[in-house]
Protein backbone atom coordinates (compact mmCIF):
# COMPACT_ATOMS: atom_id res chain seq x y z
CA UNK A 1 0.00 0.00 0.00
CA UNK A 2 3.04 2.84 0.53
CA UNK A 3 4.46 1.53 -2.73
CA UNK A 4 0.91 2.56 -4.42
CA UNK A 5 0.42 5.90 -2.49
CA UNK A 6 4.19 6.82 -3.74
CA UNK A 7 3.36 5.87 -7.25
CA UNK A 8 0.17 7.56 -7.81
CA UNK A 9 1.99 11.46 -7.47
CA UNK A 10 3.97 10.13 -10.44
CA UNK A 11 1.28 9.64 -12.64
CA UNK A 12 -0.01 13.51 -12.83
CA UNK A 13 3.49 14.01 -13.34
CA UNK A 14 4.44 11.60 -16.37
CA UNK A 15 0.63 12.88 -18.07
CA UNK A 16 2.65 16.21 -17.84
CA UNK A 17 5.93 15.12 -19.33
CA UNK A 18 3.32 13.00 -21.97
CA UNK A 19 2.31 16.36 -23.05
CA UNK A 20 5.06 18.89 -22.86
CA UNK A 21 6.76 16.70 -24.85
CA UNK A 22 4.08 16.06 -28.06
CA UNK A 23 4.49 18.02 -31.14
CA UNK A 24 1.47 21.25 -31.34
CA UNK A 25 1.99 23.79 -33.22
CA UNK A 26 2.41 26.23 -29.72
CA UNK A 27 5.41 23.85 -28.86
CA UNK A 28 6.92 24.46 -32.52
CA UNK A 29 9.22 27.87 -32.72
CA UNK A 30 10.23 28.06 -36.58
CA UNK A 31 7.12 27.49 -39.28
CA UNK A 32 7.15 27.81 -43.07
CA UNK A 33 4.68 27.52 -45.76
CA UNK A 34 4.00 28.55 -49.15
CA UNK A 35 0.32 28.93 -50.61
CA UNK A 36 -0.84 28.62 -53.97
CA UNK A 37 -4.19 28.56 -55.69
CA UNK A 38 -5.61 31.89 -54.33
CA UNK A 39 -8.65 32.93 -55.04
CA UNK A 40 -11.91 35.06 -54.01
CA UNK A 41 -13.70 38.33 -54.09
CA UNK A 42 -12.62 41.44 -53.58
CA UNK A 43 -15.08 44.65 -52.14
CA UNK A 44 -15.32 48.07 -53.00
CA UNK A 45 -17.69 50.39 -51.28
CA UNK A 46 -17.55 54.32 -52.89
CA UNK A 47 -20.24 55.00 -50.58
CA UNK A 48 -23.31 53.75 -52.37
CA UNK A 49 -23.76 50.40 -52.88
CA UNK A 50 -20.69 47.61 -52.32
CA UNK A 51 -19.40 45.77 -55.39
CA UNK A 52 -18.08 42.36 -54.87
CA UNK A 53 -15.86 40.77 -58.02
CA UNK A 54 -14.13 37.67 -58.32
CA UNK A 55 -10.56 37.77 -57.20
CA UNK A 56 -7.65 35.57 -58.46
CA UNK A 57 -4.37 35.40 -58.04
CA UNK A 58 -3.29 32.79 -61.62
CA UNK A 59 -0.07 31.36 -60.86
CA UNK A 60 0.88 33.16 -57.38
CA UNK A 61 2.46 31.58 -54.69
CA UNK A 62 2.74 33.35 -51.21
CA UNK A 63 6.14 32.57 -48.98
CA UNK A 64 5.46 32.52 -45.37
CA UNK A 65 8.44 32.00 -42.75
CA UNK A 66 7.66 33.04 -38.78
CA UNK A 67 8.86 32.03 -35.17
CA UNK A 68 6.40 31.60 -32.17
CA UNK A 69 9.10 32.61 -30.01
CA UNK A 70 9.66 35.79 -31.30
CA UNK A 71 6.13 35.90 -32.70
CA UNK A 72 8.09 37.95 -36.10
CA UNK A 73 6.90 36.84 -39.10
CA UNK A 74 8.39 37.31 -43.21
CA UNK A 75 6.00 37.14 -46.15
CA UNK A 76 7.07 37.35 -49.51
CA UNK A 77 4.99 38.05 -52.29
CA UNK A 78 5.59 37.44 -56.33
CA UNK A 79 6.64 40.31 -58.28
CA UNK A 80 3.37 41.65 -60.01
CA UNK A 81 2.54 45.73 -61.26
CA UNK A 82 1.75 46.49 -58.18
CA UNK A 83 5.69 46.06 -56.48
CA UNK A 84 7.26 47.52 -59.63
CA UNK A 85 8.06 43.96 -60.92
CA UNK A 86 9.87 43.22 -58.19
CA UNK A 87 9.28 40.52 -55.04
CA UNK A 88 7.54 41.90 -52.49
CA UNK A 89 8.57 41.38 -48.47
CA UNK A 90 5.98 42.41 -45.70
CA UNK A 91 7.11 41.97 -42.28
CA UNK A 92 4.29 41.06 -39.62
CA UNK A 93 3.09 39.57 -36.49
CA UNK A 94 2.19 35.84 -35.87
CA UNK A 95 -0.09 34.40 -32.80
CA UNK A 96 -0.95 30.86 -32.06
CA UNK A 97 -4.73 29.87 -31.50
CA UNK A 98 -6.64 27.65 -30.04
CA UNK A 99 -6.98 25.02 -32.68
CA UNK A 100 -3.69 24.62 -33.68
CA UNK A 101 -4.08 27.24 -36.52
CA UNK A 102 -1.89 30.71 -36.96
CA UNK A 103 -2.29 33.91 -37.49
CA UNK A 104 0.08 36.80 -39.04
CA UNK A 105 -1.11 40.80 -38.97
CA UNK A 106 1.33 42.91 -41.47
CA UNK A 107 0.43 46.54 -41.30
CA UNK A 108 1.17 48.22 -44.91
CA UNK A 109 0.53 52.31 -45.42
CA UNK A 110 -2.86 52.30 -46.37
CA UNK A 111 -3.58 48.23 -45.73
CA UNK A 112 -3.86 45.71 -43.38
CA UNK A 113 -3.35 41.96 -44.00
CA UNK A 114 -4.62 39.16 -41.86
CA UNK A 115 -3.19 35.95 -43.27
CA UNK A 116 -4.59 32.59 -41.21
CA UNK A 117 -3.05 29.42 -41.64
CA UNK A 118 -4.11 26.34 -41.09
CA UNK A 119 -1.46 23.92 -40.97
CA UNK A 120 -3.81 20.23 -40.14
CA UNK A 121 -6.06 21.33 -43.57
CA UNK A 122 -2.93 23.01 -45.58
CA UNK A 123 -5.30 25.89 -46.21
CA UNK A 124 -5.11 29.43 -46.07
CA UNK A 125 -7.49 32.33 -45.40
CA UNK A 126 -6.20 35.92 -46.61
CA UNK A 127 -8.19 39.17 -45.86
CA UNK A 128 -7.23 42.54 -46.60
CA UNK A 129 -8.86 45.68 -45.32
CA UNK A 130 -8.00 48.90 -46.78
CA UNK A 131 -9.30 52.22 -47.83
CA UNK A 132 -8.54 54.35 -51.85
CA UNK A 133 -7.98 58.07 -51.35
CA UNK A 134 -8.50 57.72 -47.44
CA UNK A 135 -12.05 57.33 -47.39
CA UNK A 136 -13.19 54.89 -49.64
CA UNK A 137 -13.65 51.01 -48.13
CA UNK A 138 -12.42 48.33 -50.40
CA UNK A 139 -10.73 45.01 -49.36
CA UNK A 140 -10.15 41.51 -50.34
CA UNK A 141 -10.78 37.88 -49.07
CA UNK A 142 -8.58 35.09 -50.51
CA UNK A 143 -8.38 31.53 -49.88
CA UNK A 144 -5.47 28.80 -51.33
CA UNK A 145 -3.76 25.87 -50.59
CA UNK A 146 -0.49 25.97 -48.67
CA UNK A 147 2.18 23.30 -48.17
CA UNK A 148 4.15 23.18 -44.81
CA UNK A 149 7.23 21.44 -44.47
CA UNK A 150 7.35 18.43 -41.62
Amino acid sequence: MAGEARRRPLIPVLIALTLATTTSPASARQWSAVCSNLSGVRVDDPGAEPTFTQDVLKGASWAYSWNTDTRKATLILPASHASDGRPHKQEGVVSVHRGGFFTIVSSLPGAVWTHAIYPETGRLLASQSTTKNGTVLSGRMLVGTCTMPP
